[in-house]
């Protein structure tokens, strides 16, 4: 087929075919087996090493001892899919494991959770294209979120899993009647690990509609998926009652209106312009190139979704935060533009440029820029852990160990966030045994504890105070019954 170029010359660009041989497909599967295995791998070494400074940090900090405080597991706002990685360190626990081995446990277990994903993709589905999107959207972006932890990346990563089956099933048929129960679960899963999910999902459900190289079959099974999400949009926003957090991201929104017509002009606008040249570099040039290429061959309709797609989500998600939120958090929102970017990469670009069997070259070169990034990325995140734990050695030098302490007293820069310090720092002390746990609370209003801190045997808290017989002992047994002290060294 002949293209024209912007000059009037007609070429005949070299590109691969879309078909491929059975050889170059198992080759290509095979390959990408290989890379998963090194790359999950990575992850879980990677996971080893640093999960005090994963597990001991604001909300796992948080979910971990209520895990360990009632031994259920704590799923907030509804997303109840993050019981699939809750579930290690309630299992840690159950079996009677140490406070160390509960939160190593529940450090794997998040990468555990995406390569068993990552198996069942490659193993069972057979699509070793979305298993290279998997491994893009554990590595593409992810930078501070390996450390701070969520829903979001748990949930894109189900998402993947839930569209390599939905392609693995482009036969006339479709679904069998016994898999569409199955369909109308996973799809509510997805959608209630985080409401971000979503704009992913209608990304990818575009992309492939204005594919002309989609079968009428994957087009009509992204329909029924379209349906069933927006179903799930309509009972949740409509319908059920939203709890707190849901009503405070819509009235976030308002931002929209009320900031219009300066949307460019946002803090949260130019963060996220630093953070591509720092951080996300590797984002920002795939997302180029796919567009150019796009472009050059005149799939306009994929070229104009390709570059609107993330750059609206990147509005939806800047402006209602435009006061500008600390980087660990707006990466978090920010995830769903790695598959945004990687679909047309892996689905498009790369298998007209590169044989089959050699796609996963290039993904591998980011895949692995990506390890680095994460592995270099500790030092903040140990730093913070650092200096939890020499101020717990400071204050007890001063023969005192239940302090209140101001938001100014402390390196808020090192800190970021206080609001989990009760947790963080009662895991770090009990560490070495559970008689060595300490009662420290870091907040920007300590009065706000004066009625509290005489009272011996209290663990305070940011959002609620707990009788040290509520605690579990075998992991928390603080020694301390005298009465809280302000920090004023």
């Amino acid at each position: 087929m002949l293209f024209r170029n912007p000059y009037g010359l007609s070429i005949r660009p070299v590109l691969f075919s879309s078909r491929s041989s059975l050889a170059d497909e198992a080759a290509a599967w095979r390959f990408t087996l290989q890379l998963g295995a090194f790359t999950y791998g990575a992850l879980i070494l990677l996971a080893a090493i640093f999960y005090l400074e994963r597990m001991t940090l604001l909300d796992m900090a948080f979910q971990g001892f209520h895990i360990l405080r009632t031994g259920e597991l704590q799923i907030q706002s509804g997303r109840f899919g993050a019981a699939a990685t809750q579930v290690f360190p309630w299992a840690a626990q159950a079996l009677g494991l140490s406070l160390k081995g509960v939160l190593l446990t529940y450090s794997l277990g998040h990468i555990l959770y995406a390569a068993v994903l990552f198996a069942i993709v490659l193993l069972c589905f057979k699509q070793w294209r979305w298993g290279l999107i998997l491994l893009l959207v554990n590595t593409l972006m992810t930078t501070h979120t390996f450390y701070w932890l969520s829903e979001m990346p748990q949930g894109l990563t189900f998402l993947a899993a839930l569209l390599a089956w939905t392609h693995a099933r482009e036969t006339p048929r479709s679904f069998s009647l016994w898999e569409y129960p199955l369909v109308v679960g996973a799809v509510i899963t997805a959608f209630y690990f985080h409401p971000l999910v979503l704009h992913a999902f209608t990304f990818c459900a575009a992309y492939f509609w204005f594919d002309a190289a989609a079968s009428r079959v994957r087009k009509r099974n992204y329909a029924l998926l379209a349906v069933l999400f927006a179903a799930c949009f309509t009972v949740k926003y409509f319908i059920l009652p939203l709890d707190w957090y849901d009503n405070m991201a819509l009235e976030r929104s308002r931002a929209f209106a009320e900031l219009w017509p300066d949307w460019l002009h946002l803090k949260s606008q130019r963060d996220f312009l630093q953070w591509l040249a720092t951080d996300y570099y590797v984002l920002l040039i795939v997302f180029v190139f796919n567009i150019a290429f796009l472009m050059w061959y005149q799939r306009w309709a994929l070229a104009l979704l390709s570059a609107l797609g993330p750059v609206v989500f990147v509005f939806m998600v800047n402006v209602p935060h435009h006061y500008g939120a600390p980087q660990f958090y707006m990466e978090n929102l920010y995830l769903p533009l790695g598959i945004m970017v990687a679909v047309p990469w892996v689905f498009s670009v790369l298998p007209s440029l590169l044989p089959t069997h050699r796609l996963w070259i290039p993904v591998s070169a980011v895949v692995v820029a990506g390890l680095l990034r994460i592995a270099l990325a500790h030092s903040t995140w140990t730093t913070r852990m650092d200096w939890e734990r020499h101020f717990l050695r400071q204050t007890s030098r001063v023969g005192h160990r239940k302090w209140i302490v101001a938001e100014n007293q402390v390196p808020m820069d090192t800190l970021i966030l206080s609001w989990g310090s009760a947790f963080e720092f009662l895991m770090l002390s009990s560490l070495e045994h559970p008689d060595s746990a300490r009662c420290l609370v870091i907040d920007e209003d300590p009065q706000r504890f004066d009625s509290l801190r005489t009272r011996p045997r209290l663990f305070l808290s940011e959002f609620k105070n707990y009788p040290f017989d509520d605690l579990p002992a075998r992991y928390f047994r603080p020694q301390d019954t005298t009465e809280y002290r302000y920090w004023s060294q």
